[in-house]
């Protein structure tokens, strides 16, 4: 069942290629999405085989490479690769999952890849911005509905024995685990904030409407670390508009999300009240390896395998509960460095472009928002490192570098004063 699903999206997309490059964009939005945010067929960290999104972003990013310049392509992720095969080969003791691992890490590349061809059909594109926004919002309301109905009694995309007894109570959405949900929905938020500023006042209202709706399947996955992640990443994304003076308008968004977590304050409270577990104890033994490996690590997917032959907690399948350190443990310092860097750039990248006008600076401001959301998920737990959210970032990401424009292609700034801002309209 899990590869039947490509079967129409990869037919979809076939047909669409002699249509308008809008349309062709549409199209393959909406099977990316589908197979990244909704129907993720991915497994765990440890294990990679044919399925629907393996699939669906293979055949996107192969186009990509055979369409794409050479500044659009994954290239970064050639020194991850030379890395590994010398870890695997030279360096770590093999260990079940490792390859899987590996390759899981390596397909973040494809996805990469498959983002790139998707952001050049999108950019300066208005017909393309409706459809993007159009489909982000069906994912959006797709998982509200699917949370609803779980807290409602209906059994469907139910978790593994082991994530009920743990979680019993939260939603998940389409996932595995509820706390995948607000992470998928943190990089829907990535690709989806630039457009409350569009010039087209059905679009940006569509987006407003994504943006707060994205909040409630987040309340209901009852995950602390998303909902601070999507509370911060609103409030710096208006505080970083380039609005003239001082307008409440800048605030909408903020207060009216605001105005939706204070609907469940109790239920909220409530979970922040449970503590935060054994997550001091799986650091300290985190940065005891650390010690032992400091700069090649143990090998991707080997953390638990190597690090339970010294704590007991830790051989049950606990990882460190923090990406960084997860992956410093796992790659070492030279490969968690090599591992984040083609992140690191395109933040760099944004910083030095969030007061360009129009799409570009929407985008680079949409990515510096997302710097706190990425820490305080990343530093509360190891799901992002995850194939079912790893994947839809590197896409988020590679979607988003394509809209930051190279040198020679430069745009005029968004002036310091005199202009004529209002939010959701930027005249340059």
């Amino acid at each position: 069942m899990d590869v039947l699903l490509a079967i129409p999206l990869i037919a979809a997309m076939a047909l669409a290629l002699p249509a308008k490059k809008h349309i062709r964009f549409g199209v393959t939005a909406f099977a990316l999405l589908v197979v990244l945010a909704v129907f993720q067929t991915t497994g765990g960290r440890g294990t990679i085989g044919l399925s629907s999104t393996y699939i669906v972003v293979a055949v996107v990013a192969l186009i990509a490479i055979l369409s794409l310049r050479k500044q659009h392509l994954p290239l970064l992720f050639l020194p991850l690769a030379v890395y590994l095969a010398l870890g695997m080969t030279l360096i770590w003791e093999p260990q079940s999952g490792q390859m899987g691992s590996a390759l899981n890490l390596l397909f973040g590349a494809i996805a990469w890849a498959a983002g790139a061809l998707l952001g050049s059909l999108y950019r300066d594109d208005p017909a393309a911005e409706r459809w993007l926004v159009v489909g982000l919002l069906l994912v959006v309301a797709f998982e509200l509905a699917v949370c609803a109905l779980q807290l409602a009694g209906l059994q469907i995309f139910v978790p593994d024995a082991r994530t009920i007894e743990l979680e019993g109570g939260r939603a998940n959405g389409t996932f595995a685990h509820p706390s995948t949900v607000g992470k998928i929905l943190t990089l829907v938020l990535l690709l989806v904030l630039p457009s409350t500023r569009s010039t087209d006042a059905w679009t940006r209202r569509l987006a407003s409407v994504a943006v707060v709706a994205s909040i409630l399947p987040i309340v209901l996955s009852a995950s602390r670390a998303n909902l601070l992640a999507v509370a911060a990443m609103v409030l710096v994304w208006s505080l970083l508009q380039p609005q003239v003076g001082f307008s409440l308008k800048r605030f909408a968004l903020p207060a009216v999300g605001g105005g939706v977590i204070l609907i469940f304050l109790d239920q909220i409270l409530s979970r922040f009240d449970q503590g935060t577990g054994e997550r001091e104890h799986f650091m300290r033994v985190a940065l005891e390896q650390l010690g032992r490996t400091p700069w090649t690590g143990v090998g991707p997917g080997s953390y638990v395998p190597v690090v339970g032959r010294f704590d007991a907690l830790t051989a049950q399948g606990w990882p460190v509960h923090n990406i960084f350190v997860l992956q410093a443990v796992e790659l070492g310092v030279i490969g968690a460095t090599i591992f984040f860097l083609p992140f690191v750039i395109v933040m760099l990248r944004s910083a030095g472009r969030w007061r360009a006008a129009g799409s570009e600076g929407s985008f680079a401001r949409a990515v510096l928002a997302y710097v706190p959301a990425l820490v305080a998920i990343g530093w509360t737990g190891w799901g992002w490192l995850a194939p079912d959210v790893l994947l839809f970032a590197c896409f988020a990401f590679a979607f988003v570098s394509a809209q930051l424009r190279q040198r020679g292609e430069e745009r005029p700034l968004v002036p310091p004063s005199g202009s004529d801002v209002r939010v959701g309209v930027t005249r340059s």
